[in-house]
């Protein structure tokens, strides 16, 4: 028996045997070895990652990623301290760092940076210095190129980082998102009579080339594609034509067509490029082209795909769109992919769609092509010299084969395995390099690229067959052929529900959650391919569906059939879509049990010997379900598989997915192990076989089935699934299957609306979900509900698509007569005079305003912010008191109440929440639980009234003649002499000078007067028009329109010049408007679209004021253009005062009068991103709830913070750093009289 001495004495040998200098080189060796095969398995699974979706190798991956990046660390330690020399040291410990850098070059990290994977390129630079350390101590006869290679991978770790930072800023990737919501939003991009979805005109998408500059002096974006060379040759060309014109020479100019071409490409323009890659199927003669016409079908979907993934990134993104855009988006995809006949191009355009996704938010794509082709030569050039690096470096290390004396190399029958090692790992790099571009070049951003060069030139007049050969090379290459697995998970629970995966989970423990944790009962079957019946299916049921209204109907049209009522109360009358699926889905496996036992599949428990010979057979064998598809006739074979394939991915998704699935938080899960633990442990305990289980579930159920929808529903699923499975046997085969592949793929569609898009983005990482496909393809529809399902994720009609609902019984408000009864019963309201020579109740200048608390449910504060800064203005009071609201307008009954209910003295907060409500289903981007914008608030609900005003009242309306003025714009150029004059409506969101301090004053000042360097000058465009040939007609210059602001107002526009009046009318939502110049517009003179040069000038722009409005509000833009981490916030202080006088900035003929305004309430935004922090609200009042003054005749401040209402010192409310202020118009005859005290005891500051 050995002794512990033995043992000792064993152990110490050991240690020393591992520390001689052979046995240090063999361990050195073979982790080399180890972490080198690691490193390819890892590179092989990043080549296939849309293809790998199975938690198994995800989990073998994460790993890999960490073991091998351990041994990686330790390999350079170990070859720091080797006690011997070794002059591949330095190459091995170089080339292991580059291949743990490469071996996810890829999908390393996304714009967002998941999971801190910027971290990981600091931990290689980290590697990179110890390298650089291992080199230069150890010495090296080719240190030169090793050197060279290292700075080389030093300089691309820079460039990632940097161009990381690049892909943030970058209007194409990082700040896409914003962009588009912003360009989606301008009325002049969007004109439905002419977007046709047949041959795209009018789609105005956003591809690439977009340039956003911010317009002075409005400050309002501005999309900017021209050159500055450009616009001096303009410059210099109409200057020329003009001076031509002055000496009386009026014969055409001579010289070549100049051609102006926009760098803005959009998806209309790539549809209807006339050259002969993009050109229509009908202008292609056949049969030579016919290979012509299929690829650029294949182009120009692909331009398709981006576009609306652009889309969908906003929502990814959380950012809104206009409720506009869903209604034009909504005719494009029905007719591209709805309606589309071939299921597989339709669900290819979704592909690719998802596609572009899956690289923004988990690849470095977006750091490749941040700046298009430009930043991919970068990549391909930094690859390159790479490459030559390491053959320089391979050519070194070939003349020193034999290495000098002195050193320990591993000789194994006179070969050099160190350098069969050497040699592998070159061959590798090299590879490698190749590899990476490659991918590069035939990805799917280099091929829209290509196209969207070669329809930037669509004026050519000679065909470039160079450059359509080379895009046709590229979309004929592929990798890999498909851009994602397309296969569906699936689950069968009665197969299933016994399954107790202990190891799995001794495992997951064992690895400290590295690995997954996998529930009792939730074992999966082999994943299949989607059938082609099934996209067939779903395309043939959405075009069935009713895709208007908003949300997906409560209907199945499957069982609408009054024969099939009997089956309703499975889809409609259970308490969860979770039950809904676990009962039709063990419905459909009974039945399939059922189908396969007529067929005469033995379904018993199988002998040891006959289980292995059908698990033998089974491999060979291409049935995926109980009995061979193939054996059962036409249609239902298809119906069969249909049924199948969705009944068990829907329980895949339940059991594995549940985010994915209208039931939220722990829903999906508890009911789904209450099912497993009742089958396991109840009713089908001790079955071993299908037959089994069937025997036992059925017969209970053979007598028991008649009026199943008024039995009691609520019993487990198990048995109401056989019930239901019990009455569908009793139709034919025929009818059966029909039922449930119909009413499977309607399930399917209406599981797939959801409001948890991060799901469905965290999906996207293992190349998504095939729900996901519908999803974005409900979205694009504005559909993100279904009204199927009894619990509802969003509030009604909040759908991006919804049409609003204005109908007052819908609204549930109290009546007019109600609310000024119980008005009446608490005071006793003054009288006034109306506009009409009538009488009102209220009370004005804020002596009837009782300031209540109001509950923020929700992140509802920038709303109740505003709430209390309009019931303190009095003339809005007066009017909303002494008026009855009209028939059916829901929000002017909810406002009214509102102010009926500050009349009175109570300690209560006020109801706000069908204010609230109405708003939400009015505004996508009003949402329960989601931050908002008090400006974009206050300008949504006051456009909201004006809407629900009825047109030729007999007195002004309530919100127009209170809040909306108007302004004179005046722009003049000294270049060409020219000027013009046009009315807007008074928009005050003032910029905030850089200079210190800042007073109001300065803000109007700056938003006055200021210069513009692209004013489009109508005479000289005129001009230049009427000189030019009719064989030199210029192509049309990128359009661009001279409105500088969108506001919901009607737009005079003067020419001296021209001497006509045109007058348009544009829709603002209230956020910052976007300008497009490359809109396709209407001519300022003509009513038709003119093709013909414009030219354009620097000029200076004024505004004077010459209508004035009772109530002036004033937004101080303290938000700045920034993506990533939001908004970037202002926190200059802005000097303002009780009083203001704006009689300076009034247009001349109006300086008669004094202007003045006196303070009601300022809204305060607290925080540093527009789309966090919180809102409240300093407003005037004379008393509030609970507390009566007792002099009437003063006004106090108040700090109205939701449900937190004190009074405060004016001298606070002037420090505080105001976000929108509201003031109301002081009549001429009071300015003296109580005002005057007010402006003196502040300081003695009044705004000039």
């Amino acid at each position: 028996m050995i002794g512990l001495h033995e043992i000792r004495e064993l152990v110490s040998s050991l240690f020393v045997m591992l520390n001689q200098k052979k046995f240090i080189l063999f361990r050195i060796e073979f982790l080399v070895v180890l972490v080198t095969v690691l490193f390819l398995v890892m590179f092989i699974m990043d080549i296939f990652r849309r293809h790998i979706h199975n938690a198994t190798m995800k989990a073998i991956f994460t790993i890999l990623d960490a073991v091998s990046d351990s041994i990686v660390i330790y390999l350079l330690g170990a070859m720091q301290t080797a006690p011997f020399k070794n002059q591949l040291f330095p190459v091995w410990a170089l080339v292991l760092v580059n291949f743990r850098y490469s071996v996810d070059f890829i999908s390393g990290y996304g714009v967002p940076d998941r999971r801190g994977r910027r971290f990981t390129e600091w931990r290689n630079v980290v590697k990179l210095l110890g390298s650089a350390f291992l080199n230069l101590s150890r010495g090296s006869k080719f240190a030169l190129p090793l050197w060279c290679l290292w700075a080389l991978q030093m300089l691309r770790s820079w460039y990632r980082f940097h161009s990381r930072t690049l892909a943030i800023n970058s209007n194409w990737h990082g700040r896409s998102s914003e962009l588009v919501s912003e360009y989606m939003r301008e009325a002049n991009n969007w004109k439905p009579e002419e977007c046709s979805p047949r041959t795209m005109e009018g789609f105005k998408y956003l591809v690439y080339g977009e340039r956003v500059k911010l317009q002075k002096p409005r400050y309002v974006l501005n999309i900017n594609n021209r050159s500055t060379s450009l616009q001096k040759e303009e410059d210099l060309e109409a200057t020329s034509q003009r001076r031509s014109s002055e000496r009386g020479n009026h014969h055409a100019t001579s010289g070549s067509k100049t051609i102006t071409r926009s760098s803005l490409i959009t998806l209309d323009k790539i549809w209807g490029c006339h050259r002969h890659l993009l050109c229509s199927c009908d202008n292609i003669p056949s049969p030579n082209n016919s290979g012509n016409i299929i690829q650029g079908k294949d182009q120009k979907d692909l331009s398709l795909a981006f576009a609306l993934s652009r889309l969908l990134r906003c929502r990814l993104e959380d950012v809104k769109l206009q409720r506009g855009t869903f209604r034009i988006n909504k005719n494009l995809v029905k007719r591209r992919v709805i309606e589309e006949k071939d299921a597989n191009h339709a669900f290819g355009i979704m592909e690719q769609q998802l596609a572009f996704l899956n690289d923004y938010f988990n690849t470095r794509y977006p750091m490749v092509f941040w700046s298009g082709l430009t930043s991919l030569s970068w990549s391909l050039l930094a690859s390159m010299v790479t490459f030559c690096v390491i053959c320089w470096l391979s050519i070194d290390i070939r003349k020193v084969y034999k290495p000098p004396e002195g050193e320990l190399v591993h000789l194994k029958q006179g070969v050099n395995v160190d350098m069969i090692i050497t040699w592998v790992f070159m061959l590798f790099m090299l590879f490698k390099e190749i590899w990476e571009m490659v991918t590069y070049l035939l990805s799917d951003w280099t091929r829209l690229l290509l196209v969207c060069m070669y329809a930037r030139w669509d004026d050519e007049r000679t065909r470039n067959r160079c450059m359509e050969n080379l895009i046709l090379s590229f979309f004929k290459s592929n990798i890999i052929a498909n851009r994602w697995h397309g296969q569906i998970d699936q689950y069968v629970f009665l197969e299933s529900y016994d399954d107790r995966p202990r190891i799995w989970n001794l495992i997951h423990k064992i690895s400290t959650g590295m690995v997954p944790k996998k529930d009792n009962g939730a074992k999966l079957s082999n994943p299949i391919d989607i059938p082609e019946c099934v996209k067939h299916a779903i395309l043939e049921k959405l075009n069935s569906i009713d895709l208007t209204a908003g949300h997906l109907p409560k209907v199945v049209i499957s069982l609408l059939d009054d024969k099939r009522k009997s089956y309703r109360w499975a889809c409609s009358e259970l308490q969860t879509c979770t039950h809904t699926i676990l009962v039709w889905h063990i419905a459909t496996s009974l039945c399939e049990i059922k189908l396969a036992k007529n067929e005469g599949v033995d379904l018993s428990k199988p002998g040891f010997l006959c289980y292995l010979l059908s698990c033998f057979s089974n491999c060979f064998s291409s049935s995926l379900y109980l009995m061979d598809e193939k054996k059962l006739p036409g249609k239902l074979q298809e119906r069969y598989i249909i049924a199948n394939s969705l009944s068990r991915y829907c329980a895949y998704l339940l059991v594995s997915k549940p985010d994915l699935i209208p039931d939220s938080f722990f829903v999906p899960n508890m009911i789904f192990q209450e099912a497993v633990t009742l089958a396991h442990d109840d009713i089908l305990k001790g079955c071993e076989s299908l037959q089994e289980r069937y025997d036992k579930l059925m017969p209970k159920e053979k007598n028991n089935t008649q009026n199943v929808g008024e039995e009691n529903i609520n019993e487990d699923v198990l048995r109401q699934g056989a019930k239901l499975a019990d009455k569908l046997m009793k139709e034919e085969n025929e009818d059966c299957w029909e039922i449930l592949s119909g009413v499977w793929t309607e399930l399917l569609i209406h599981l797939a609306p959801s409001w948890n898009a991060s799901a469905h983005k965290k999906c996207l990482e293992s190349g998504g979900e095939f729900i996901t496909h519908i999803w974005a393809l409900l979205w694009h529809c504005g559909i993100e509900k279904s009204m199927l399902w009894p619990v509802e994720d969003v509030p009604d009609n909040n759908a991006p698509g919804a049409t609003p609902n204005n109908n007052a019984e819908n609204s549930n408000v109290q009546p007019v007569h109600e609310m000024q009864q119980a008005a009446g019963d608490r005071q006793q309201m003054p009288t006034t005079t109306t506009p009409n020579g009538g009488h009102r109740s209220g009370l004005a200048n804020g002596q009837g305003n009782v300031v209540r608390k109001m509950q923020n449910i929700g992140n509802r504060c920038y709303f109740n912010a505003v709430l209390q800064s309009l019931l303190a203005l009095s003339e809005l009071r007066s009017r909303m008191l002494e008026q009855d609201p009209p028939p059916g307008r829901a929000l002017h009954l909810e406002l009214k109440k509102l102010f009926v209910d500050t009349i009175n003295y109570k300690e209560s907060t006020l109801e706000t929440e069908k204010l609230f409500q109405l708003m939400c289903s009015r505004h996508e981007d009003i949402n329960q639980g989601d931050m908002g914008d008090s400006n974009h608030a206050l300008h949504s609900l006051l456009n909201d009234l004006i809407n629900e005003e009825p047109e030729g009242m007999h007195f002004p309306s309530t919100v127009k003649s209170l809040f909306n003025g108007q302004v004179v714009k005046s722009v003049s150029s000294i270049q060409c002499g020219h000027h013009s004059i046009t009315t807007e409506a008074l928009v005050l969101s003032l910029a905030i000078p850089s200079n210190k301090p800042v007073s109001m004053k300065d803000c109007l000042d700056l938003y006055t007067t200021g210069e513009i360097d692209d004013w489009e000058c109508k005479e000289c465009s005129v001009s230049a028009n009427e000189n030019a040939s009719a064989s030199q007609t210029d192509s049309t210059v990128d359009d661009q329109t001279e409105q500088l602001n969108s506001g919901t107002h009607q737009k005079e526009q003067f020419s001296y010049s021209a001497g006509k009046k045109i007058i348009t009318q544009n829709q603002h939502q209230g956020k910052l408007p976007l300008l497009d110049c490359n809109a396709r517009q209407m001519d300022q003179y003509h009513n038709k679209p003119k093709e013909g040069k414009k030219i354009r000038r620097v000029a200076t722009i004024k505004y004077r004021i010459n209508k004035a409005p009772p109530v002036l509000t004033i937004q101080l833009k303290r938000f700045e253009f920034v993506h990533d981490d939001g908004s970037g916030k202002i926190e200059e202080h802005v000097i303002f005062q009780e009083t203001l006088d704006i009689t300076k900035y009034m247009d001349t003929r109006y300086l008669d009068n004094e202007y003045k305004y006196c303070l009601v309430a300022v809204i305060v935004h607290g925080g540093q991103k527009l789309d966090d922090g919180h809102y409240f609200a300093y407003v005037r009042a004379s008393r509030t709830g609970g507390q009566k003054r007792e002099s009437s005749d003063t006004h106090s401040w108040f700090l109205a913070n939701d449900e937190k209402v004190e009074e405060v010192l004016f001298e606070n409310v002037l420090k505080c750093e105001a976000y929108i202020l509201f003031y109301e118009r002081v009549p001429h005859s009071k300015v003296k009289g109580s005002l005057e005290t007010h402006t003196q005891t502040n300081h003695g500051f009044r705004e000039a």
